[in-house]
């Protein structure tokens, strides 16, 4: 089984345009900000926890309901 990768807010924003094109990336981005503020701080608080995998799944399930 593969080991569990905690995810970080340092992601780079060219990594999020390779995985989900740019304006999904900036809607992303938008998401992210208006559901726990633009704080770093905040961010990195509010996702501390968050695996890899939720969030892959999170992209899923947003790109379902065409919010991606």
């Amino acid at each position: 089984m593969p080991e569990t990768q905690i995810a970080t807010v340092e992601v780079p924003f060219e990594a999020l345009v390779k995985e989900l094109g740019a304006k999904r990336a900036i809607k992303f981005l938008s998401e992210i900000r208006r559901k726990y503020g633009d704080s770093v701080v905040e961010l990195r608080k509010a996702t501390e926890t968050l695996t890899i995998e939720q969030i892959e799944k999170e992209i899923r399930q947003q790109k379902k309901e065409g919010k991606i």
